[in-house]
């Protein structure tokens, strides 16, 4: 039986901030983090992200360096709990009403995102949603390692990640639509039958007024939905 499909990248889509950003300054504020330039760094990779430039595999490095001696699975709990106290306050609230009318609709609801599965699953199970895609890591002895396990989740990936994923299903879907802030979702977007534009960085939102993508804006007293031909 074929019913829609609707995706959700989450930072700064579902999440009123970037999970991974959040992530680096908790690592600091519990001491787990100690490189003076650690923050720094991180705003560097973030900028670099933002314009669509990111090196996946130095970012993955320099995210896990504090981590590197810690079990998976206690990475796993820390980063749990870390969802729960941090991530979920943040969510914005047009994606809580959006995803209950999807939810009582009977669609297929699903989270694919760049940041590392360990942050992605426990938010996606928070709100209800089954299927949680983030970046797998490879693990060696019981502990992550800096290398994305199969397809990342980034850019192309996500479009392969979740054509791989359908492709093990026992059916197909009617629509696919697709949420998003991120140039970095571009091929996501090509992809999707339907694409709605969240608080879109510049580049995506000149991308928006191309396709003629709606843009909505979250997290302000009311939800908005812009032509793509006003600025942000």
């Amino acid at each position: 039986m074929m019913k829609d499909l609707v995706v959700f990248d989450l930072d700064e889509t579902l999440l009123n901030g970037d999970s991974m950003t959040l992530w680096h300054q908790f690592l600091v504020d519990k001491g787990f983090a100690t490189a003076p330039d650690f923050l720094a760094l991180d705003t560097q990779f973030m900028a670099a992200y933002a314009d669509g430039s990111l090196d996946l595999d130095a970012y993955l490095a320099f995210s896990l360096s504090p981590l590197k001696h810690m079990l998976a699975e206690d990475i796993n709990a820390l980063a749990a709990r870390f969802a729960k106290d941090a991530l979920m306050p943040l969510i914005f609230p047009e994606a809580i009403v959006t995803l209950a009318q999807y939810k009582d609709e009977g669609v297929a609801l699903a989270i694919v995102s760049a940041s590392p599965s360990f942050l992605v699953k426990p938010v996606a199970k928070a709100l209800g949603v089954e299927t949680a895609m983030g970046i797998d890591l490879v693990l060696n002895n019981g502990k992550y390692q800096p290398q994305p396990e199969g397809v990342p989740s980034f850019r192309e990936g996500k479009v392969l990640r979740l054509t791989q994923w359908i492709g093990g299903l026992d059916h197909d879907f009617e629509r696919i639509s697709f949420y998003t802030d991120s140039i970095n979702d571009l091929p996501m977007c090509l992809f999707a039958d339907d694409v709605h534009i969240i608080n879109p960085c510049s580049k995506l939102f000149k991308k928006a007024g191309e396709y003629q993508w709606p843009v909505h804006k979250w997290g302000d007293a009311q939800s908005l939905t812009l032509s793509p031909q006003q600025p942000t």
